[in-house]
Parts: C-alpha cells; sequence; structure tokens
C-alpha cells in the first residue's frame, strides 16, 4: 500500500489482493454475519435450530457476529481513508457520474 496520492485513471484496475479481500467480505464475511445474527434470533432458531448448532450456541454466535461485524466497520474506514487519501473530489465524482476524471467511462 502506498500513501501517495495516485492518478485516477491508472488506478482504474484491482490486483489480485484487492479482488481477493472484495470475494472475501462479499462472499464471506456479509454471509457470516447475516446468519450469525439470525442464530442470535429465538424466532428465527426456533424455526431453524441448525443455526444455533451450526454456530455452537449463542454465545458463540454472538462472538462471531460481533467480531465479523468489528471487520465490516474496519473495511468500511479502511475504505473511506483510502478516498480521502488518494482525491476525495475525483473519486467521489467518479463513483456518483460514473467517469474517471479523464473522461473515460469506469467499470
Amino acid at each position: 500500500m502506498r500513501f501517495r496520492r495516485g492518478v485516477l485513471a491508472a488506478d482504474e484496475h484491482y490486483n489480485v489482493l484487492q479482488r481477493l479481500s472484495y470475494l472475501g467480505i462479499v462472499f464471506v464475511v456479509f454471509p457470516f454475519t447475516i446468519l450469525s445474527g439470525f442464530a442470535m434470533s429465538p424466532s428465527i432458531t426456533s424455526v431453524f435450530p441448525w443455526m444455533v448448532e451450526f454456530f455452537g450456541g449463542h454465545q458463540t454466535a454472538r462472538t462471531i457476529h460481533f467480531f465479523l461485524a468489528n471487520l465490516l466497520v474496519l473495511f468500511l474506514v479502511v475504505h473511506v481513508a483510502m478516498v480521502a487519501l488518494s482525491g476525495f473530489v475525483p473519486r467521489m465524482m467518479a463513483m456518483i457520474t460514473g467517469k474517471s476524471a479523464a473522461g473515460k467511462e469506469t467499470r
């Protein structure tokens, strides 16, 4: 990770580590956060008792849910910091309009 401002048009591609982290967040952390949240709910576990058994009990589901929620907050804070460090206004304009500072369409 570098703490220098990059050129907006040159930073359009994600590297392997970024792709793996997004895959992990979307397909591992989010689903397990939702499932562990469901496992803490008495109304859901009365219909699906296997959810509590899957996590090893209510307290384990709470602990897993707590750590995964903190991981999601950390992921959000790091992303906001990266946007702030790389030029807040051009990045936000690219997110809102769908075009980068160079005028090209973003993916």
